[in-house]
């Protein structure tokens, strides 16, 4: 009897034993179960903060680009307005000072005094051209008379009278394959007024309307005889942005 009780008791022991180790086991590998999930969970907030972060570079990269472009534009824009507001003053000034010695004769000899410009702008999608003319210019009504007439087809300007201009172009191209973009104004075929920028070819980061907005501006003093021939070119087939500001004008200064 006494050897039962001690086998049973034996037995006892033996299963809390293997009871201990399969809880201690359980425990072990819940423990690790645990400590990897909590690698894993601190991995994945490492990376959402360095991701964020690179996130915030990039987008703060590119508003100090978009505003760097507009602030370039704003002031290309005034120096322009700012300059024909001055060549239209001083040749306010100079048809006075003729008239004054022309005894009252001189606004009859420059045409009743009417000043003479016109201004084009483009408000469509437009490709240049094979012969690497700009075309679709649609011209913006001017209480003056006309300094040029357009021939949509050819994409040219003709001089209506003979004098001295400010002429004047911008154009914003959307070329993303190209590392410069030109522009030219020529007179009879001629070469007068040219632009070239350079630009890199893919922007800084992100999506943007302005990925590759890249301007050209051209303006000077021409002498420019009656019926001459203007034309504003570029490099065949570049595309215009879609939404940017296009414009091509002229005026009489003497």
């Amino acid at each position: 009897m006494a050897n039962h009780l001690n086998i049973c008791d034996v037995k006892d022991r033996g299963n809390r034993t293997m009871r201990q180790i399969l809880q201690r086991r359980k425990l072990r590998q819940l423990r690790f179960a645990w400590a990897v999930v909590a690698v894993v969970a601190l991995s994945l907030a490492l990376c959402s903060a360095l991701f964020t972060a690179w996130t915030w570079g990039q987008t703060r990269d590119m508003s100090r680009s978009f505003r760097t472009l507009q602030d370039s534009m704003e002031q290309l824009s005034a120096q322009r307005d700012t300059i024909v507001q001055l060549l239209l003053e001083r040749r306010d000034l100079l048809e006075g000072q003729r008239v004054k010695r022309d005894g009252g004769t001189g606004r009859k000899n420059s045409g009743n005094g009417r000043k003479v410009a016109s201004h084009f702008e483009i408000h469509s999608i437009q490709k240049v051209g094979d012969d690497g003319a700009i075309k679709g210019w649609i011209e913006e009504p001017l209480n003056v008379s006309k300094a040029v007439q357009y021939d949509p087809d050819k994409g040219t300007f003709r001089v209506e009278k003979s004098g001295v201009y400010f002429v004047y172009c911008q154009v914003h191209f959307n070329e993303n394959q190209s590392l410069y973009v030109k522009l030219e104004v020529a007179v009879n075929r001629a070469s007068k007024l040219k632009c070239m920028e350079g630009y890199a070819t893919t922007p800084s980061s992100g999506s943007h309307q302005f990925h590759f907005l890249k301007p050209c501006q051209v303006s000077g003093l021409l002498r420019l005889e009656k019926g001459a021939e203007l034309k504003a070119t570029s490099v065949k087939l570049y595309r215009l942005h879609p939404t940017a500001k296009h414009y091509f004008g002229l005026f009489k200064v003497n």
